[in-house]
């Protein structure tokens, strides 16, 4: 698929991890366009991104309104047909960029890779993610992962997705009859899901080139600390599952009754 691509690293108040995230967008094997967006950090992010001149574009809000309306901004700004959201404390391999290409065409709706879980510090052998979801590199029928993706959760960190969908997708506060909420979570998941709803094809590359730093200041991990946080984060995770079904099940009855997209 021949498409440009603008890589979004949305940042918070991370000064010292933002670099490792820009410098791997920047050293991408194919042109990227790369936008950094600031909502309300009070370190040294400007600092940061203004060493990196006109290589980058900076967006800055002094107000911060959720990590979600972050992403869309970044999302907004971008002039890619495909985007890759970065968190500002991961990082990607130089042929992240590349190899999700490869596996994308006209009726995949997003790639996805294998990613590493690198604990900081080093106090533990890393974690590999996606190892068994599918068998090789390749684009895939959406039936063939669907099951996975809807009671798993694939981290935009080692996605590439269509611009619009993401626009379409990252929905700002609930779901329109939500039962649980988690903030941070929701819009992650269902960015995917209606990638599926979208397109039929899925694409994936079987090789560990998204890495997710594991750091007590990370989501999952203080969820992870704590059972009740744990479970409401599972909870709002399973009503975005819930919605796409939904969705899925008026997909069907349209098609039945001959209604027109």
């Amino acid at each position: 698929m021949t498409a440009t691509v603008s890589i979004v690293i949305p940042t918070f108040n991370r000064a010292d991890k933002l670099p490792r995230a820009i410098d791997s967008a920047l050293d991408q094997t194919v042109p990227c366009e790369v936008i950094v967006v600031d909502h309300g950090s009070a370190d040294q992010t400007p600092d940061v991104a203004a060493a990196y001149g006109d290589k980058i574009t900076y967006v800055r809000r002094d107000r911060d309104f959720g990590p979600h309306y972050c992403w869309l901004d970044g999302v907004m700004h971008s002039t890619g047909d495909l985007v890759h959201l970065q968190y500002d404390d991961d990082w990607i391999e130089p042929r992240f960029v590349e190899a999700c290409l490869a596996v994308m065409d006209d009726e995949t709706g997003f790639a996805f890779t294998m990613a590493r879980v690198h604990t900081e510090g080093g106090t533990v052998p890393d974690n590999l993610l996606f190892r068994k979801w599918l068998p090789r590199t390749g684009t895939f029928p959406v039936a063939k992962i669907e099951k996975r993706i809807t009671r798993g959760v694939v981290s935009p960190g080692c996605c590439m997705f269509r611009r619009q969908t993401l626009i379409d997708g990252l929905y700002q506060g609930q779901l329109p009859l939500p039962e649980f909420h988690y903030h941070g979570v929701g819009p992650d998941r269902f960015i995917a899901l209606l990638s599926m709803l979208r397109y039929p094809k899925v694409g994936f590359v079987r090789e560990p080139l998204a890495v997710f730093l594991a750091h007590p200041g990370s989501i999952t991990i203080d969820a992870g600390a704590d059972k009740q946080k744990a479970e409401t984060l599972n909870r709002a995770y399973r009503d975005v599952s819930r919605f796409y079904r939904e969705l899925k099940l008026i997909k069907r009855m349209r098609k039945v009754f001959g209604v027109s997209r």
